[in-house]
């Protein structure tokens, strides 16, 4: 008896140590949706063959579909190995919108670039729609750089990155903690997500608390009816409201950078408490040796802003202004974006040295 039970356990062992061998993932994971909440996958239908210009690609990030336009330079040829870049573009924007514009550019003059959907904006899937989480948004940017160093025809030696406003921030958080990204540029860069409450002012505490609530109450309101409570994306604007919330409300809401795949003008309320706790400025010190680019418009509201934390910075850095720019001219505007490619042209392929070419060895 005691015979037949040693066989018999000795093959129970050898049986599930040969299942482990032969499906790794699925000792640890239940099923491949599973194994995507961790970090990012590859998409198994995503295309592998690209043409020069734009290709619509996707894969997951935390186990969501995430959906990007990949632009390959005109000039590429088989065998070439490029240098890419990351492009993260402002809050709630759409990859259509800002960050397509720098990352079509930036392909015209050689580079392999890279722009997505955050996850629950545009195509991209994910729910609630439209919630804008700065730390969701990091993870998909850092998953991006997954999906770019994995293709044949990138130098991963040569991975860089570009954050626009909001993306400023976000670009810089996965860039410092990071070391497949080897340099950062910024343009009309907000890094500090507080600042416009937490503010030195007598009534910041309950102007915290007030947005903090409304956030918690629909947060609570979600958890127990499965309902989001929205708020406009751009608020309205009148004679009253400054230059920022005037050129962001006509760049977001009229012909200007409307696009299909924008969707309704709103942002989820529950974005708020995690929204404002985000700030990275402290941290800008720790991309060092990495070279830093700061673009900024000399009429930005935000011009400060972008000017403090880059002193925060270390060496290398170098602050480029842009005469006449606004914060939103610099979104969109050929005379302020163009001069800000030439700019990045110049510093990208500075860094590796490329005396004009910037494809691999």
């Amino acid at each position: 008896m005691k015979k037949i039970f040693l066989l018999i356990l000795v093959i129970s062992i050898f049986g599930c140590t040969e299942k482990s061998k032969q499906n790794p993932i699925k000792s640890e994971y239940n099923n491949l949706q599973e194994a995507h909440q961790f970090g990012g996958q590859m998409a198994s239908d995503s295309p592998i063959n690209f043409q020069t210009g734009k290709n619509k690609i996707w894969f997951y990030s935390e186990g969501t579909k995430v959906v990007g336009n990949l632009y390959v330079p005109d000039e590429f040829k088989k065998g070439d190995k490029l240098s890419a870049i990351m492009v993260v573009g402002p809050k709630g924007a759409v990859k259509e919108q800002t960050a397509g514009i720098y990352a079509k550019k930036l392909s015209e003059q050689g580079f392999l670039t890279l722009v997505i959907d955050h996850r629950t904006y545009g195509e991209s899937g994910g729910k609630p729609r439209h919630y804008e989480n700065p730390y969701m948004k990091i993870e998909d940017v850092k998953t991006a750089v997954s999906y770019i160093a994995s293709l044949n025809i990138v130098n991963k030696d040569k991975i860089s990155m570009l954050g626009v406003c909001n993306g400023g921030g976000f670009g810089l958080a996965a860039t410092i903690y990071d070391a497949r990204i080897k340099a950062y540029a910024s343009v009309s860069g907000l890094f500090d997500l507080r600042s416009q409450i937490v503010n030195g002012k007598p009534d910041e505490n309950e102007r915290l608390f007030s947005i903090m609530k409304e956030s918690t109450d629909a947060r609570q309101k979600f958890f127990e009816t499965g309902e989001i409570v929205y708020e406009k994306q751009m608020p309205d604007v009148d004679e009253n409201s400054n230059q920022l919330r005037k050129e962001a409300y006509e760049y977001y809401c009229t012909s200007r950078g409307l696009c299909p795949n924008y969707g309704e003008n709103r942002m989820a309320v529950i974005s708020r408490d995690t929204r404002r706790s985000f700030d990275i400025t402290d941290q800008i010190k720790l991309l060092s040796p990495r070279p830093y680019l700061a673009i900024a418009g000399t009429k930005a509201l935000t011009f400060g802003l972008s000017k403090t934390a880059f002193e925060r910075a270390r060496e290398p850095k170098e602050f480029f202004e842009i005469e006449g720019a606004t914060h939103v001219g610099l979104y969109d505007k050929e005379e302020y974006v163009n001069p800000a490619i030439v700019k990045l042209t110049e510093f990208y392929k500075e860094k590796w040295n490329a005396s004009g070419s910037n494809k691999g060895e």
